[in-house]
């Protein structure tokens, strides 16, 4: 199934399109003029993170909603719809930005989210035809065509924004360029993605997305997964959110300049993808493989803010993208082998909800934290990777105990 992946590239091609533009967008006081020049810093870095924050909450809202919908009636249409209204968003925002409406970005931001559902669908698709290794195996190659995306993606995006390396450059421009690729994405789906519907039973569950949410935690062993998956993208959330921030507001970087951190970073996320899964998934169960991760990266992000010079980041970034693949990798696992058969689109949805709502929570929170050290956001999502740890720990030990 190699459209899967295809897909998987393309919708987070978009997203790493535009992902340097944002902080740079809301942060630099003088370069754009969606925020008036006088606002504090304090207020651009509350703004920006209500922005990327309403991308989440409609994540949170939308995960489990078209997790279910794509379990009754087949991936092909809900992906269809769902990376066809996201490239209407994007190209709200292009428009937003021109006419200097902070609202509608916000806006535009929700409904991005409400349809980010790609990787649901795409790791509910996997499940549905492997089990074992090979289904880890599918889910890292899954996660190697997320982050190729972003070895290219950010570096494009940052440069077709910032006016310091062409002329005809703008914001505005990168938004339009992304909601071209999910138009085209669009037309692949119909084309090229199986129309067959998983739902066994062929009859539409009219069950609510908050009953759903009821049957997950009353899984024990789902429960604490679920708080795990909580805790462990609250940190990598964390990284993917407010490391352009930090930049930002630390040696001011431009668009350009954060988009070839974020680039670099997913060099060292596809070398990981490429090279370790396999071995890896040979060596550790995914249980440990996803502990270990979380504490690596825990560790590392601790280091990643205490140097003052930027050169530092040359080395820390790298192992900070390995320890976060392996995470997600390990981590879908984990959830997809708790899921029942029937079930993947609908449990992944809900894990992807509750995952998203955190990281809304750590948006709006962080861009408070980010007002006051740039590092805060950052030390905070370490903090989040290290607890994610020792609930794996303490979960398995508690298996391991005698009834």
């Amino acid at each position: 199934m190699p459209i899967i992946y295809i897909l998987v590239f393309l919708g987070f091609f978009g997203g790493a399109l535009v992902s340097p533009v944002l902080s740079p967008m809301f942060l630099h006081p003088v370069e754009h003029g969606v925020l008036p020049e006088g606002t504090s810093m304090a207020r651009r870095v509350f703004l920006l993170g209500v922005a990327m924050g309403m991308m989440r909450l409609g994540e949170f809202f939308g995960s489990p909603l078209l997790g279910r919908l794509s379990d009754r009636h087949g991936r092909r249409n809900v992906l269809a719809a769902a990376m066809g209204i996201t490239g209407l968003g994007n190209f709200a925002i292009a428009w937003s930005i021109g006419i200097d409406q902070v609202w509608l970005i916000v806006l535009s931001q929700f409904l991005i989210g409400f349809t980010g559902v790609l990787l649901v669908l795409a790791q509910a698709e996997v499940a549905h035809r492997w089990t074992g290794v090979e289904k880890t195996r599918r889910f890292g190659y899954v996660y190697l065509a997320s982050s190729l995306a972003y070895v290219f993606a950010p570096v494009i995006g940052g440069h077709l924004a910032d006016r310091k390396s062409f002329e005809w450059a703008s914001y505005p421009l990168v938004f339009t360029v992304a909601g071209m690729i999910y138009a085209a994405s669009v037309l692949l789906v119909l084309w090229r993605f199986p129309a067959a519907g998983t739902d066994p039973a062929g009859v539409p569950d009219r069950r609510s997305a908050v009953v759903e949410f009821g049957e997950a935690f009353r899984m024990p062993s789902f429960r604490m997964l679920l708080l795990v998956n909580f805790f462990l993208y609250l940190g990598i959330d964390f990284v993917f959110q407010f490391n352009s921030v930090f930049f930002v507001q630390k040696w001011s970087f431009t668009s350009s300049d954060v988009g070839w951190l974020m680039s670099y970073t997913s060099i060292s996320m596809v070398a990981t993808q490429w090279l370790l899964i396999r071995p890896v998934g040979r060596r550790l169960a995914p249980r440990a493989a996803t502990t270990a991760s979380a504490v690596a990266l825990a560790v590392l992000l601790a280091f990643q803010v205490a140097p003052d010079r930027w050169q530092w980041l040359i080395v820390i970034l790298p192992l900070v993208g390995a320890a976060m693949s392996l995470a997600t990798t390990n981590m879908s696992a984990l959830l997809s082998d708790t899921a029942g058969e029937a079930a993947q689109g609908r449990m992944l949805g809900v894990a992807h909800s509750i995952r998203v709502f955190g990281s809304a929570l750590l948006c709006f929170g962080g861009g408070i934290l980010a007002g006051f050290a740039p590092q805060y956001p950052i030390l905070i999502g370490g903090l989040a990777a290290l607890i994610a740890a020792a609930l794996l720990i303490a979960g398995r030990r508690r298996s391991l105990q005698p009834a």
